[in-house]
């Protein structure tokens, strides 16, 4: 056909209203093609509507174009088109270009938005035969996650991270059973050695965010995310899945599970859930994982509600009444299915966190629960951390709590709670970088866990690797940002370890706007000691709460928070003031005695060292009270107390002791027992910085002694940046 032939056949088109029907067409299926997207996930429609639609408006568009071509709409009715009149097509080629291009232009735009609209609803979708996206994505808090481990390489996609899934129906309990499959499918997925599945506590904190999926990737340092929502109502249970490379946005798989809903039902779609993600990421499985995904853990729904809501309450505040809530729910399910070992895992954990803060003294309930445990299941990982948990938290036997650590860190090594519970008893027993090493793979796991960074900051502090351990601080305190006593922490590091007392005076500002007075108050206090200024530095803690000892249990972390008399007697000592000096030590020694003589020492030894901190405050108080000279009592008892519960017996909260007989040493002029003490804290990891021999008014009647001069270098010689 000739150019003539071209442009009569482009009039032939313009005269039956092809490019009209066309661009019309295109239009309308764009939008019905983006309401239809839209609809999908809002009625929780399968995922084959959107392709169905997206298919059909394409496979019409040539139908319309023929109809367009062969019939008309007249008053009449629709009738089939009739030649052209003598003259139309040639009144139609008179036309200017101006005129005719118009109408191609138009149905070109329809075919263009009907082309985009089809490709837009099938990639949003993934192509696939899966549900829906449910806006189940979240965020880290602002500008306080790591990055993750691959921040600079491409992770790979069997780094996984499963987003909190959303609960399709609006009412309290359908959302904890949301949280609950959601839960559960971490823990099966962590049963996995192919894959890295970010830890529970870094992915909640992205729930009901707006965060894209590539940018929640990459703060968590993973190629993969898994997204769902879940639906419970009518006894029956709905759980739409899919599973995205955050790479390139494709849904790599996708599912709708719709069944009866039975504790058996629950379990076997979070195995399927597992096994396809595992085959989708081209992962591998072995017979005893397969196992591992098939094992039913109760089969009362009861039971499983009451474990996850003792799950939901662990680390959550609330004190010894939170903490006795958690051990109730665990003894409630574990008393409707007296199998169900996850359960009695938890309940021994709850147990001894009783124990270990004091709220409770009988280990025989936490005893009695690993014994269930063991019955029940000798091997499991379940009883491996269970048996940990009880000799660290209860027993105080950090020794033999060590190897069921590991043996559960082995059977699990996607788990980051294995990596820290191993890293945490490590340096009880004094083993500080291999600590440091394992708690960095639990954080790699777990990258935005303000506890994981805190722990990490303070192994960093304690070794006197000050730098990373105020950039650990600073990134936990940005996950936690209403936690002061982090922030004390952060503070020590900066004060009492660099020496940094314009950064310790910042921390000192934030803490003053945050709800927290007395411990502005002590923070305070030590910097006015640091300046010199001691009439501040009384007036700054003498409207904190006086009747606060040593924290209970005691921690290595924590000796600032000494009563409030040690700080007025102190303070008034060095001002010169030993009037005023005696009177506050008066008042500690009396507070002091009647500690020691609640806090006897056990036959069985002072687990915690709770005798140990009663016999160092006594110590201190009878120090400032006599001043330099003959105290041989304070003297004895803070041996004593160094004796019992010193850094040989826990090499962390030891160091409480081993802290407050430096002091009480110096304060009543034992200069060669104090320089001892400071060459021995010098000689391996702890809090005894060159910020604290540098600056604190304490240490200056040691000041013109060389030896002490030299151990102040050495301190210097010891800080790794």
């Amino acid at each position: 056909m000739g150019t003539s032939g071209y442009q009569r056949l482009f009039a032939e088109l313009k005269r039956r209203k092809v490019f009209r029907v066309a661009a019309v067409y295109g239009a309308v299926a764009f939008v019905v093609l983006q309401v239809a997207d839209i609809l999908v996930p809002a009625l929780n429609l399968p995922e084959t509507f959107t392709t169905g639609v997206a298919l059909l408006s394409m496979l019409g568009f040539p139908i319309a174009l023929v109809l367009a071509w062969a019939f008309e709409s007249t008053p009449s009715g629709i009738q089939r088109t009739d030649v052209a009149k003598t003259g139309e097509i040639e009144a139609i080629l008179a036309q200017s270009p101006a005129s005719r291009w118009p109408s191609g232009l138009l149905a070109l735009a329809g075919v263009v938005a009907l082309v985009v609209g089809g490709w837009l609803a099938l990639s949003s979708r993934g192509g696939g035969d899966g549900p829906p996206a449910d806006a189940a994505t979240a965020a880290a808090q602002s500008g306080s996650g790591p990055g993750g481990a691959g921040a600079e390489e491409s992770p790979a996609r069997t780094a996984v991270a499963v987003l909190p899934f959303q609960s399709l129906t609006e009412d309290e309990e359908s959302r904890e059973f949301a949280l609950g499959i959601h839960d559960d499918l971490l823990t099966q997925l962590t049963r996995i050695d192919d894959l890295r599945v970010t830890s529970r506590t870094s992915v909640m904190t992205y729930a009901d965010s707006d965060k894209p999926a590539g940018e929640i990737a990459r703060e968590l340092g993973v190629g993969s995310l898994v997204e769902g929502g879940v639906r419970s109502s009518g006894g029956r249970v709905r759980v739409n899945v899919q599973l995205i490379d955050a790479a390139t946005d494709e849904h790599l798989w996708a599912e709708t599970y719709d069944r009866e809903l039975t504790a058996e039902n629950v379990f076997a779609i979070q195995g399927e859930i597992a096994r396809a993600v595992t085959e989708a990421l081209e992962a591998e499985l072995s017979p005893q994982e397969v196992a591992a995904l098939a094992a039913l853990p109760t089969s009362s729904t009861e039971a499983w509600a009451a474990y996850h809501r003792a799950r939901r309450l662990w680390g959550t505040a609330g004190g010894a009444a939170n903490d006795r809530l958690i051990v109730a729910e665990y003894q409630r399910a574990v008393d409707l299915d007296p199998g169900f070992v996850p359960a009695w895992a938890g309940l021994v954990r709850a147990q001894s966190w009783l124990i270990r803060t004091g709220f409770e003294t009988d280990t025989m309930p936490a005893r009695h629960s690993v014994d269930r445990l063991r019955e029940l299941a000798p091997e499991a990982p379940e009883t491996m951390l269970a048996e940990s948990y009880y000799r660290y938290y209860a027993r105080a036997d950090f020794d033999r709590a060590l190897a069921p650590a590991q043996e559960y860190r082995r059977l699990r090594p996607g788990d980051a709670e294995g990596w820290q519970t191993e890293g945490w008893v490590l340096r009880r027993i004094g083993r500080w970088d291999e600590s440091t090493e394992v708690q960095q793979t639990g954080a790699g796991i777990d990258p935005l866990n303000a506890v994981v960074s805190w722990n990490l900051a303070f192994n960093f502090r304690r070794t006197r690797k000050y730098e990373e351990a105020s950039r650990r601080f600073q990134n936990a305190a940005g996950l936690a940002p209403e936690n002061a006593q982090l922030r004390m922490n952060w503070y020590q590091s900066e004060l009492f370890g660099r020496g940094d007392v314009a950064s310790a005076s910042e921390i000192v500002n934030l803490l003053r706007l945050m709800d927290s007075p007395d411990a502005a108050a002590v923070a305070e206090f030590w910097i006015e000691l640091v300046n010199r200024d001691y009439e501040a530095a009384a007036d700054a803690v003498r409207d904190v709460e006086p009747g606060e000892f040593l924290n209970f249990p005691p921690s290595g972390d924590q000796w600032y928070e000494l009563p409030r008399s040690f700080g007025l007697s102190l303070a008034a000592r060095l001002a010169g003031d030993d009037a005023a000096s005696r009177a506050w030590a008066d008042s500690l020694v009396a507070e002091a005695r009647a500690e020691v003589a609640a806090r006897p020492v056990p036959e069985s030894g002072d687990r915690f060292g709770v005798a140990a901190v009663a016999r160092s405050v006594l110590a201190l108080g009878l120090a400032l009270r006599s001043g330099p000279g003959d105290s041989d009592e304070a003297r004895e008892l803070a041996d004593e107390a160094v004796r019992l519960y010193g850094m040989d017996r826990d090499a962390v909260d030891g160091y409480s002791m081993e802290q407050l007989r430096l002091w009480t040493q110096v304060l009543v002029g034992d200069d060669d027992g104090a320089l001892e003490t400071i060459e021995e804290l010098l000689s391996g990891p702890s809090d005894l910085g060159p910020g604290q021999l540098k600056l604190i008014p304490i240490f200056d009647p040691l000041r013109d002694d060389p030896r002490f001069e030299a151990l102040v270098r050495r301190a210097e010689s010891l800080v790794e940046n």
